[in-house]
This record gives structure tokens, C-alpha cells and sequence, in this order.
């Protein structure tokens, strides 16, 4: 009867197993951000970017915006703006402040204020917090055609921290 057990035991592991393995084949795009940002958290860059990189080939256009944050900030500009034009053609916030981002700094597209200004308020319209962020800069410098104003910097500034907040809290 003893002898059983070890047997029973290998293929209950080998069921879990392949219940886990189908699971993780059934994976959409939205697993698959949410993996790679644990992937990011844990260091794993690699698993991080290939997790992206699958989620942005079925057109996932969160996937697109986050694999285009990494891409730029290893200075791979011209495929991030790529990236990021999908996503904010999908009307991805994450996207439209990417793209944002690079119209305003002018890496891997020509510079642009008014362009990127257009973009961040429409990421703005859906209260997405790096938007506030950006929108605080521009004001605080008077860049983008806004006239400086510490004011409107503040307000946008306590819109993006109660907006982080409400993220870390969702996270949790």
C-alpha cells in the first residue's frame, strides 16, 4: 500500500502540472502586463520585455505603451514612438503620454510642444495620472506654450499623488 502513495503523489504533481502549463498558455495580453510588471518588480527585465513584446504582437495597445517605455529608456526611440502611435491610435493614455513624452523631448520624432501638449490633455480627459505629472511639469517650467504657473503645477501636482495613491492601493 506504501508503494502506491509515490505514485499517486508523482501523478497528482504531473496533473497540477499540466493544469498550470494550459493556464499559462491560456494567458491573454492583460495576464500577460500584469506578469511582466511583476517580472520588472522582480529585476527580470528579459521575462519583463518578452512578456511584453507578446502581448504588443496581439495588439494589446497597454503592451504596446509599457514595451515602448522600456524601449526608450534603453534609447530605442524610434520603435518606442512606433509603439506608442499604436497604443494612443487606440486611445491607450499610456500611449498618448508616451508619445507625448516624445514630441516634447524630440527623441525619435521631430519636436513638437503643441503636439505633445494635445496629447498629454487627452490622456488627461481619462484622469491617467503620468498625464497630471506632465501637464504639472510643463506648467511649473512654462514650456509646451503654457505660460508659467506654479498654481495650476500644484493642483496637477496633488491630482498625479492622489492618482499614484489610488494605483498603490489597487496594487495591494
Amino acid at each position: 500500500m506504501n508503494t502506491s502513495r509515490p505514485h499517486l503523489f508523482a501523478r497528482c504533481t504531473l496533473w497540477l502540472g499540466a493544469l498550470l502549463t494550459a493556464a499559462a498558455v491560456q494567458a491573454g495580453p492583460a495576464d500577460d502586463v500584469k506578469a511582466a510588471d511583476v517580472a520588472l518588480r522582480a529585476g527580470d527585465l528579459p521575462l519583463a520585455m518578452s512578456l511584453l513584446r507578446k502581448a504588443s504582437d496581439q495588439d494589446f495597445p497597454l503592451a504596446q505603451a509599457r514595451l515602448g517605455d522600456l524601449l526608450r529608456a534603453a534609447e530605442f526611440e524610434t520603435e518606442a514612438v512606433a509603439l506608442y502611435k499604436k497604443a494612443a491610435d487606440r486611445g491607450e493614455p499610456a500611449g498618448e503620454v508616451g508619445l507625448g513624452r516624445a514630441y516634447a523631448d524630440g527623441a525619435g520624432v521631430q519636436k513638437d510642444p503643441v503636439l505633445a501638449l494635445e496629447l498629454y490633455r487627452k490622456a488627461e480627459q481619462k484622469n491617467y495620472g503620468p498625464a497630471y505629472d506632465a501637464l504639472a511639469r510643463a506648467y511649473r517650467t512654462g514650456t509646451l506654450g503654457l505660460a508659467k504657473d506654479l498654481e495650476r503645477a500644484k493642483a496637477y501636482e496633488a491630482k498625479a499623488a492622489a492618482w499614484q495613491k489610488t494605483q498603490t492601493a489597487e496594487a495591494k
